[in-house]
């Protein structure tokens, strides 16, 4: 199943890369020089060019951030799904503590014990 899996991510690893070296050759202007595409935030302010990125540039930037954005927001939920599981193992291990402690009580064999019945008639 791993190897299956490992194929498949290899295919469409290759794809990918296939699909931006068309992309880069698709996107030209007239004189022969690639598209930029400004984005906002990024081009303007950083010490990229200012006419802006290629195309394939702005593809794999926004692809790894998303990539990025995904990986925080999954790591921040298996640390609140772990902290929970350590909160229940705990709560479960103070019930069976004292299920324990229930459970090894001696009984009190000293308990008189009195029946109501007073007259053999009654019986």
């Amino acid at each position: 199943m791993k190897l299956l899996k490992y194929v498949l991510f290899i295919v469409i690893l290759i794809f990918s890369v296939k699909f931006i070296m068309e992309l880069d050759t698709l996107n030209v202007m007239d004189d022969g020089s690639s598209i930029k595409i400004k984005l906002p935030y990024i081009t303007s302010e950083s010490g990229l060019d200012s006419e802006g990125m290629k195309v394939w540039q702005a593809v794999i930037l926004t692809l790894s951030l998303g990539v990025f954005i995904g990986f925080i927001i999954a790591l921040i939920q298996i640390i609140s799904q772990k902290s929970e599981i350590i909160s229940l193992k705990s709560n479960l291990r103070k019930s069976q503590n004292e299920l324990d402690n229930l459970r090894n009580q001696t009984l009190d064999e000293d308990i008189p014990l009195f029946d109501e019945i007073t007259d053999e008639e009654d019986i």
